[in-house]
């Protein structure tokens, strides 16, 4: 399998995923030019899509689907609530191309096994994404907290593409307004880097996982920052190894390094 975010952050998000013959986008964030764009410069034919995820109806989420389906004829699935919620931006898509899932309801899509996983976020009915083909892959993003039955679902997989949205103290102390620090703090707001680590220690077995943070703000918290502690408060209760495991930091505006999973 190969795994790529084309972009991360709240100016757009979108993934890559690839597949056998099947090639999909997790979300389409950004314009449909700059998709393009960033799918090209890792040696990717936009025709040769085939289908995009759609986690919610945020505008840094869906500002391409539409387009994007449109212009090359790709297949668009969201939730129902997710569908309703994002018209208005994505506008009318050919019904042949609308495909509506349940949450926690696994599907097959071509080569791939696809699982929505229910997130927590001031949001219509946002999911995160179980991708199985002949590795696993799991991608949450936009969740202020993640239950058991969504930890028990993501167990096990080799790449993990998680939310690491904010430092608390760079966020309290900040330029943002009382009322929008408290929904990024609440159980449908985002993951710090605190929680992205409380939910890696779950997660990791040291056997050669990868990891790539996603979604970091650009106001409240910095890359080397949600790196280190993370590193940090996973170095506490378990030792690291040499390749136990690897970390980075998704990209905000290119795409990040095409991994071989």
């Amino acid at each position: 399998m190969k795994f790529s975010s084309l972009a991360s952050g709240s100016s757009g998000n979108c993934q890559y995923i690839e597949y056998k013959n099947t090639k999909i986008l997790i979300d389409a964030g950004l314009s449909g030019k700059k998709i393009e764009q960033n799918l090209k410069e890792i040696g990717v034919d936009p025709k040769s899509l085939d289908a995009i995820f759609v986690t919610h109806e945020h505008i840094d989420h869906c500002k391409g689907v539409g387009v994007l389906s449109r212009r090359h004829d790709l297949k668009v699935f969201a939730n129902a609530e997710t569908f309703s919620s994002m018209a208005p931006t994505v506008k009318e898509l050919d019904p042949k191309n609308t495909f509506i899932f349940e949450n926690e309801r696994p599907f097959q899509f071509k080569d791939l096994h696809i699982n929505p996983i229910s997130t927590f976020h001031d949001c219509a009915n946002g999911c995160g994404f179980v991708v199985i083909g002949d590795k696993k892959i799991s991608i949450l993003t936009d969740t202020g907290w993640i239950n058991t039955e969504a930890m028990e679902k993501m167990s096990e997989s080799e790449f993990y593409y998680l939310e690491s949205n904010h430092d608390v103290d760079m966020l309290i102390n900040g330029t943002y307004p009382w009322a929008t620090k408290q929904r990024i703090l609440s159980t449908k707001g985002h993951l710090s880097n605190e929680n992205a680590a409380e939910v890696l220690e779950k997660l990791l077995q040291k056997k050669k996982e990868k990891v790539l943070l996603a979604h970091l703000s650009s106001d409240n918290n910095l890359p080397d920052l949600a790196l280190s502690t993370i590193k940090g408060i996973l170095s506490q209760n378990f030792k690291e190894e040499e390749n136990d495991y690897t970390i980075d930091v998704a990209p905000r505006h290119v795409p990040s390094t095409v991994y071989e999973i």
